[in-house]
């Protein structure tokens, strides 16, 4: 078969957006083994079927999920490893450069028009052979972001307006908020909120790569009650992780196993 072809044939095996399911693990190699053991613990959880760890190597996450690497933030030049961790079997899908619209340490802080740069050389390349995802933003940010005082949604347009000729194929989205907001909002509502005007404004499929609320487990366990069954009824939300495969929060604080918050995630 031609490359379209073989492309056309990986799709329809893996549905028709090359998705094996929604529900996803976060997780990173900080951890005695160095390794996925994190997230390897929900292995046989039926719902949980993706993984990402905000980079390339997989640290051997298991097999039974399909891993989504990620380009954190700008390279200083080509990477082979990128390459071929793009190019390597079983991978259908590419996350871009990790809230490049903040300003913290931990974000890859990118102003949009060097951003949409980087995407065009180093991710566009792999359009048509793998699905594309946008730089993953905190959509509910409402302060100032990297290069200016704007907020998230138009660093997002500024982005878009750079990164002419980009093929994206789907939008990547973070969220953070309380389970009650201090208004004494419904988190669960507020998150669903957020997550429609993502997809009313960008007009793509919403992968919310990293999503939590802040409370108690209890109240996160409720929140998860009413907002993964509302995900899992959005045909436009295509994948989501919430945070995260770490002690303390979806494992328990010996790391041997699923905490309470992360048996509700696996089996809500």
């Amino acid at each position: 078969m031609a490359p379209t072809s073989i492309l056309l044939g990986v799709l329809l095996l893996h549905g028709v957006h090359g998705l094996t399911g929604k529900r996803g693990i976060a997780y990173n190699n900080n951890n005695p083994s160095k390794d996925a053991v994190y997230a390897n613990l929900f292995k046989g959880d039926n719902k949980v079927s993706w993984g990402y760890d905000w980079g390339y190597p997989s640290w051997n996450l298991d097999s039974s999920f399909e891993f989504v690497p990620m380009l954190w933030g700008l390279p200083n030049g080509p990477d082979a490893d990128w390459t071929a961790a793009v190019q390597s079997p079983g991978t259908f899908n590419i996350l871009g450069f990790n809230e490049p619209d903040l300003t913290y340490d931990a974000s890859s802080n990118i102003v949009p028009e060097k951003a949409a740069a980087g995407y065009l050389t180093y991710i566009q390349p792999f359009a048509g052979t793998v699905r594309i995802g946008s730089p993953s933003v905190l959509w509910n940010n409402v302060g100032s972001s990297s290069g200016g005082a704007y907020n998230t949604a138009t660093w997002t347009q500024y982005f878009l307006g750079n990164c002419t000729g980009c093929q994206l194929d789907f939008a990547a989205i973070h969220y953070y908020q309380d389970c009650v907001t201090p208004e004494g909002q419904n988190g669960a509502a507020w998150f669903e909120g957020n997550v429609t005007d993502a997809h009313d404004v960008l007009g793509l499929p919403i992968w919310i790569t990293e999503f939590e609320c802040y409370g108690n487990e209890e109240q996160q366990i409720a929140f998860l009650e009413q907002a993964l069954p509302w995900l899992d009824s959005q045909d436009y939300v295509e994948r989501y992780a919430y945070f995260g495969a770490f002690p303390e929060y979806l494992i328990n604080a010996d790391g041997t196993e699923l905490s309470d918050l992360g048996d509700a995630y696996a089996n809500i």
